[in-house]
């Protein structure tokens, strides 16, 4: 399909097109919602389309969808938000990077969730698991949508003459600009998934196994074993290694780094495949601490085993209503 029918088609199916792509958008599917809230507001500044009716569209359908991964945070906790991180093609920062908005601003957040790639399905159960009220939750979503959607279709419908020069433009190419598009996208998949490969790979000899650092305790050896996992993680699991001491993966100052020199850390997450570990070695070996090990497969792989584990208190994940912030806590 050529820009020109792609206008034509969002002219006439644009109320039904545009609620389905923040849907798909909501649950991870990269699908192309910002090009067609442009489009639809170009097509508005000439009159081709009324922009309060597909708002209002947009907005009854992402509230009902967001909603309902609220109330699934709410009752299942901080297991559905691993579950969802573990198909981002970064699932060892989406947690991390949803926690820290949390963190700062509270509900707050939802008001630019959605213009933050990867964010838009994760904050609503976060919502849910920090047991933000129903009607707090429901305003700042709704606000969240409006500023969001509403500065796209206004950004259309000002640059409206720009928009139908591109696309002018672009059906003058016809479908070799649908090839470099779609040849685009799938470099910056395979892109992202190349770095991960590589950089998982950076530390594959240097991992240590579950059952070689279960030998190593069981023969008495001093060994200084941490625990990355966020407050979350420790939420949805939470059990520890006995012995293990619990640090903040971006908490690792100087101090702390000359306190492990010497030594051989072993590190562990809740990642499956070791990511923040391997991230969190990197940084330290590059302090001169050369024998820190991930542990492979994190905790996941020790309690597989059968191995013995500590449980441990997991971290409030209440927010202060009165500030709008999440309580520093530890595990």
């Amino acid at each position: 399909m050529n820009p020109a029918d792609s206008l034509q088609f969002l002219e006439h199916y644009g109320v039904l097109i545009l609620p389905a792509l923040v849907v798909a958008e909501q649950i991870g599917v990269p699908l192309p919602a910002v090009p067609a809230l442009l489009g639809v507001g170009a097509l508005a500044a000439h009159g081709r389309i009324s922009i309060p009716l597909v708002l209002a569209a947009i907005t009854v359908v992402a509230l009902a969808a967001d909603f309902t991964w609220y109330e699934v945070g709410r009752r299942r906790g901080a297991v559905v938000l691993a579950k969802l991180c573990r198909i981002s093609l970064e699932p060892d920062s989406c947690l991390r990077r949803a926690e820290g908005i949390f963190a700062r601003h509270g509900v707050r957040g939802m008001l630019v969730a959605k213009f933050i790639p990867g964010l838009t399905a994760v904050m609503p159960p976060l919502a849910g698991v920090f047991a933000v009220g129903r009607l707090r939750f429901g305003l700042y979503d709704l606000a969240g949508v409006l500023l969001w959607a509403g500065t796209w279709l206004a950004l259309g419908y000002f640059f409206s003459d720009a928009i139908t020069l591109i696309t002018a433009r672009a059906t003058a190419l016809g479908r070799m600009l649908g090839l470099v598009v779609v040849a685009a996208l799938a470099a910056y998949v395979l892109l992202k998934y190349a770095r991960r490969r590589l950089f998982l790979r950076t530390l594959r000899m240097a991992r240590i196994s579950p059952e070689a650092l279960k030998r190593r305790l069981d023969a008495g050896e001093d060994v200084t074993i941490i625990d990355l996992r966020t407050p979350l993680d420790v939420a949805a699991m939470p059990y520890a290694i006995p012995g293990s001491r619990w640090l903040a993966a971006d908490g690792i100052d100087a101090v702390e780094a000359e306190l492990l020199r010497g030594r051989e850390p072993v590190l562990y997450c809740a990642c499956p495949n070791e990511a923040t570990s391997a991230r969190v070695a990197l940084r330290l070996r590059g302090k001169g601490i050369t024998g820190v090990r991930p542990l492979e497969g994190g905790l996941a792989a020790w309690m597989a085993l059968g191995f013995p584990v500590l449980t441990v208190q997991p971290p409030a994940v209440t927010v202060d209503e009165r500030a709008d912030r999440v309580p520093s806590s530890a595990a």
